[in-house]
């Protein structure tokens, strides 16, 4: 499916979209769509608890069924954003921006994504001393109602992806229990121990989310060269009709969000001691472009650049900024960032955190705008019409692990009130599978539902 790339950040002065459209209701229709994106992709910062592989859901109705991007389009970002390192939902949303805007909305896109959980982030570890465990507690018993909405909204995509227009299809059906199997039969595994009390525990190694995507292009690189060796036929390719125009608004959100970067690294001027603070912006540098795996994963990478480096005791670590972003929604790795941040900067913890925060977002934005320019180049070649036929299908396995991941996280909390973990887990199917009943009967928004279940799984959970 071709690239759209709206052109409606780069008309200034010259015209809207370099079109010559220069109206006033152009440029109000043009502010209009840019605030209605905006808002979208603040509600899915809001909304995001479950990690990054649980807000491909959130990400597709709010771009794709809104009519916003094309489907083909989200399936090209949902790749990208899985082999590129860094937080998935901010280069999604950086993706998107570019696609729709430009340089200035895709830089707008992933700073709006990712603010809503850094904020309470670190907020609520400036409230930490004051409010002490409790807060947290009361944070992660409210997460479990939302988990609940947020595993029907998984359910719903990968039965979308799989049974198009209620007509299911073997072939994707394969490979997603494939990837499943590949990527969470050790949770699977594990959450059943959780569940039956067994004390002896049985190890099944697993794929990371990045190594299952790599997997499974290198099985589609072959499976493409194997077609093209069968049908004796070049690969088409459309590189040769991309407007130039398109390679030209790439390189410029690039450097927007490689400038964003620069800003956050230049904030460590004004916080002494500057040596200090410019060490500490390039650990984080450093730890954003090389996290491969979902926000889990960067729990690791931190630990090795920040705790084992000697730079933050591991019982803060762990014992505040881990716990804190695990509980709130938004993108882990800025949120870990920004608190790691907010913690070692002691009285000038803000700026700090704030310069972590723009260098997180910035730096993992910047490579996936990199990498679109060069994957759009070759939309239409054999091995990109394999990736966006097969793609989706492996993205469902991992979904799947996800969710299996995310009930399993519910069993951990609900046990510090003493609810049995095979409650916990039909508690939270239950929920899941009571909002398609509802909405049968009632169109009720999905803000609704994560307020009232997550205040439900609250008061709940606290009463007993």
């Amino acid at each position: 499916m071709a690239s759209r790339w709206r052109q409606i950040d780069d008309g200034l002065p010259g015209g809207i979209g370099g079109l010559g459209m220069t109206n006033r209701s152009g440029t109000d229709h043009v502010v209009g769509g840019w605030l209605r994106h905006l808002a979208a992709m603040l509600k899915v910062g809001v909304i995001g608890f479950g990690g990054g592989s649980a807000l491909i859901p959130v990400m597709e109705k709010e771009l794709v069924r809104h009519g916003r991007l094309c489907e083909g389009e989200f399936v090209q970002d949902t790749v990208i954003a899985n082999i590129t390192p860094g937080a998935l939902p901010v280069k999604l949303a950086a993706l998107s921006g570019a696609r729709l805007g430009g340089s200035r909305l895709s830089a707008a896109s992933a700073l709006v994504v990712a603010l809503p959980g850094t904020v309470a982030t670190v907020a609520l570890l400036a409230l930490f001393a004051q409010l002490g465990p409790g807060a947290i507690r009361s944070v992660e018993f409210a997460s479990l109602g939302v988990t609940a909405f947020i595993l029907y909204l998984l359910a719903h995509y990968v039965m979308k992806v799989l049974a198009p227009g209620h007509r299911a299809r073997a072939v994707p059906i394969v490979i997603t229990v494939v990837a499943f199997l590949a990527s969470g039969a050790g949770k699977t595994i594990e959450l059943g121990h959780e569940m039956l009390a067994l004390e002896e525990r049985v190890f099944v190694p697993e794929l990371s989310a990045l190594g299952l995507v790599l997997v499974a292009l290198v099985a589609i690189s072959l499976l493409s060269l194997w077609q093209y060796l069968r049908r004796h036929r070049v690969a088409e390719s459309d590189s040769h009709d991309q407007r130039p125009g398109q390679v030209r608004r790439a390189i410029r959100s690039v450097a927007m969000l490689a400038g964003m970067t620069a800003v956050g690294v230049a904030v460590a001027v004004l916080v002494p001691p500057v040596g200090d603070t410019l060490r500490f912006l390039g650990l984080v540098l450093a730890s954003t472009v090389t996290s491969f795996g979902g926000g889990e994963a960067y729990v690791g990478v931190a630990d090795g650049f920040f705790v084992a480096g000697g730079n933050l005791e591991s019982s803060v670590f762990y014992g505040q900024v881990v716990p804190v972003a695990n509980a709130l929604p938004g993108p882990i790795l800025v949120k870990i960032a920004a608190g790691i941040g907010f913690v070692l900067g002691g009285e000038m913890g803000l700026p700090v955190a704030g310069a972590a925060f723009l260098v997180a977002v910035g730096s993992c934005s910047a490579i996936a705008v990199a990498v679109l320019a060069g994957y759009d180049r070759a939309r239409n070649s054999l091995l990109i019409r394999n990736v966006s036929t097969y793609i989706m299908p492996v993205i469902c396995g991992l979904l799947a692990s996800t969710s299996v991941a995310m009930l399993h996280s519910n069993v951990r909390i609900a046990a510090e009130a003493e609810v049995p973990a095979p409650v916990t887990v039909l508690a939270s199917i239950g929920l899941a599978l009571l909002v398609p009943l509802i909405r049968i009967r009632l169109r009720v928004p999905d803000i609704v539902f994560i307020v009232v279940f997550g205040v439900l799984s609250l008061a709940v959970l606290n009463a007993i």
